[in-house]
Formats: C-alpha cells, sequence, structure tokens
C-alpha cells in the first residue's frame, strides 16, 4: 500500500507541477475574470462626459404625427424620425449612412424595412411587424366609432398567468444553460486526462521505463496509483475553474440582476453540482482505465491514436447523444432512459435526466452502483492487461487475444 501512495503522490504531483497544467489553469481563471468583470471593466473606463448617440432610424410614407408615437414607444433604445421622402431617397440615404435604417409604410397593414447590412441579432422588423399591427388594430377602432380612451384600453389590456409547478418538476430552460456547462466539463475533463494516462503509459513503456517500474510495485497498484493521481489533478483544476468563476459572479453580482441566464447558472442547486462531481469522478475512472490498458499496449507513442481510437468514438457518441437529447427536450426519452443505465454512457446521459429531467431516487442509486461495479471490474481487467502489455512489443494484440491472455493468466 505504501507503495500505492507513492506512485499517487508521484503521478499527482507530475501534473500539478507540469507547466502547461499551470498555464492552462491559470489562462482559463484570468479568461473567466475578464469576462465576468466586463461589465465592471466598461464601466470604470467609460467617460462620465460622453453619452452614446442613439441610431436613427428613418419613417417614411406617413402623415399622422401619432404613429410617430407608436414607434418610438417600441424603439426606446433608438430615435425615430419622421421624414417626407420616398422610398428611393430613403434607400439611398441608407445606403450612404444618413439613417440605420428606414422604414417605409405602403399601406395600413404593409410597409419596407429599409437596412444595408441586416445583422445577426436584427429584431428590428420583429417590433416593426408588432407596431405595425397595433396601428392598424387602432385605425379599425376607430373607423368603428370607438374614441382614444377605449382604443387605448383595447390595446393596452393585458392578460396574467401563473405557472403552478407540481412537486419535483423541473424547468428545463432555467436548468438547461448550467447543465450545458458542466456537460461540456465533464466531457473535456474526462476525455483530456483519460488521454493523458494512455499517453503516460504509452511513453514509459516505449522508454522501456515500465519494464523496471512493473518489478518493484504490484501491477494493479501502479495501475490505480496513475489513475487516481490523474483524477485528484483533474479535480483540483475542476474545482479551481469553477470555484473561481463563482467567486468573480460574486464579486460583480450587481451587474447582472436583469439577466437571468447568468443568474441561472451561478445560482444552480447544490446538489447538480454534487452529482457533476459525482458522475465526473467514476467515469473518469470507467474510461481512464480503459484508455491505461489500451496504451499499455502500444510499443510507440505513434500507435496510440488508432489503439485508443474505439474508446474515443464511443465517448464522443455518448456526449453528442445526450446533447442532440437535450437540444431536443427529450431527456426523458426511451432512448436516453436506456442510455442513463449503460456504464459507458450513464455518466452524462443520467446526470442530464437528473438536472433536467424525471427520475427516481432508486433509478440514480442503480445507475451509479452500476457504474461503480463496472468502473471497477474494469480496473481489474485493466491492470491484467497492464501486467501482460508490458513485455509485449510489435503490433497491439486484438481483442480476442487478449481475452485468451487474460484467461490463460488467470488460471
Amino acid at each position: 500500500m505504501k507503495r500505492f501512495w507513492s506512485i499517487f503522490q508521484f503521478e499527482s504531483m507530475n501534473y500539478i507541477k507540469n507547466k502547461v497544467f499551470l498555464g492552462i489553469t491559470l489562462f482559463l481563471i484570468v479568461v473567466i475574470g475578464i469576462v465576468l468583470s466586463f461589465p465592471r471593466i466598461s464601466e470604470f473606463f467609460a467617460s462620465d462626459t460622453t453619452t452614446e448617440e442613439k441610431a436613427v432610424i428613418a419613417l417614411g410614407g406617413v402623415t399622422d404625427a401619432g404613429d410617430l408615437a407608436y414607434f418610438q414607444h417600441a424603439m426606446p433604445d433608438k430615435t425615430v424620425e419622421m421624414v417626407e421622402k420616398s422610398a428611393d431617397e430613403l434607400k439611398q440615404d441608407v445606403d450612404k449612412g444618413v439613417y440605420e435604417s428606414a422604414v417605409f409604410i405602403l399601406e395600413d397593414h404593409s410597409y419596407q424595412y429599409i437596412v444595408k447590412n441586416i445583422g445577426m441579432y436584427d429584431t428590428t422588423q420583429t417590433v416593426v411587424n408588432e407596431v405595425m399591427k397595433t396601428r392598424y388594430q387602432a385605425l379599425a377602432l376607430s373607423q368603428l366609432g370607438a374614441n382614444e380612451e377605449e382604443i387605448a384600453a383595447f390595446l393596452s389590456a393585458a392578460v396574467s398567468g401563473e405557472v403552478v409547478q407540481t412537486h419535483g418538476g423541473k424547468d428545463q430552460l432555467n436548468t438547461f444553460f448550467y447543465t450545458y456547462i458542466l456537460m461540456i466539463a465533464l466531457y473535456m475533463l474526462i476525455l483530456l486526462y483519460g488521454q493523458f494516462v494512455a499517453m503516460s503509459v504509452a511513453t514509459e513503456k516505449s522508454s522501456r521505463a515500465m519494464e523496471l517500474l512493473i518489478t518493484s510495485a504490484n501491477p494493479k497498484h501502479f495501475m490505480f496509483g496513475k489513475i487516481l493521481g490523474a483524477g485528484c489533478a483533474g479535480l483540483m483544476q475542476f474545482i479551481l475553474i469553477f470555484g473561481s468563476a463563482y467567486g468573480f459572479y460574486q464579486l460583480n453580482a450587481g451587474y447582472y440582476a436583469d439577466q437571468p441566464m447568468i443568474q441561472s447558472i451561478f445560482n444552480m442547486p447544490l446538489s447538480i453540482l454534487l452529482y457533476a462531481l459525482m458522475f465526473l469522478v467514476l467515469g473518469f475512472f470507467l474510461y481512464a482505465f480503459l484508455y491505461g490498458a489500451l496504451g499499455s499496449m502500444v510499443s510507440r507513442i505513434e500507435q496510440m491514436n488508432t489503439a485508443v481510437m474505439p474508446v474515443t468514438f464511443l465517448f464522443v457518441f455518448a456526449f453528442m447523444a445526450v446533447v442532440f437529447s437535450m437540444s431536443g427536450g427529450a431527456v426523458d426519452s426511451t432512448f436516453m432512459k436506456v442510455l442513463s443505465y449503460i456504464p459507458f454512457t450513464s455518466p452524462m446521459a443520467m446526470f442530464v435526466r437528473i438536472a433536467m429531467g424525471n427520475v427516481t431516487a432508486l433509478g440514480i442509486v442503480f445507475s451509479v452502483v452500476f457504474l461503480m461495479a463496472t468502473a471497477l471490474l474494469v480496473g481489474y481487467l485493466a491492470a491484467g492487461i497492464y501486467r501482460m502489455g508490458v513485455l509485449m512489443y510489435g503490433q497491439p494484440p486484438k481483442i480476442k487475444e487478449m481475452v485468451k491472455m487474460l484467461k490463460e493468466s488467470k488460471q
């Protein structure tokens, strides 16, 4: 056991002291800090003496000053200017930059939206559609004999509704953002550190260092110590990055009071974060054992990518399947239910169902226990493959050959 702890400490410190590991961690923390502190930084450098000029939108084809009020009320962030110009003249002015854009009313329910460059998030036409609809309704009511007060009461009629959510239900819109972010973290850390383990094992074998190491330590101790060391480093990186993000958010929380998406991310339930950590650890162990075993079977580092490709494809498939189910709101579909109980896909599928769907406590326990048992079994088999792969050089053996050798080693 003493040698196991020596291997664990050596591997974990090897990652923590690595300049690339430290550089990536510090870089991400700095980037997160800048992004979350950007409103504060912008406010600090903003000049109190200068005011941002509003973009000007020309309104043509109308003679009633009341129409101007409709448009200006609907677009408070812009200046609406009523002009007596034709549509062709407005096109020339917009093209020259005199106006940001223009709205030329053709009839009571039709218009032209004149613009040079249509931005990706340009919602002006949607706003104009609503204004034209309101304007047409007001005109129709006026022709029917309604006075201004009656028209105003009709158009400003508000509908109030209350959402009553039953106990234990989930709001998928509010949970989607932080679930997706945690999903990306699970995917990146498991895949990245799993490949780190494979690379480390392959490097030791190609340099013949493994042959010396295996004579002084039990293969199980060596395999588990190496993987636990890498997992500890990955978990520490996860905590540092997400912990710093939460700290920067708390420092700048006042700037995000009117942004529900940001608030939902940083106000996620503690239980969701704990579930993410649990599935991160279990999923990492399962895939790291596979990567470590495959890494021990190659003779040269150049062969590693080919050897680990099936495991990588399996993990990528699990990620893509879960992401598509999330995007379609089908987190409780039969397909997702099946994935949440298959150990190779359950770290992400079951986590998503916990965060966004409905799953019983018994279902969670069964999935976790099955995942833990599979990870231990794969770890036991990986140690056996590792022991065989130490002195095996040449082309990596096929799956049938590995199974045969494992059976012979138990006899």
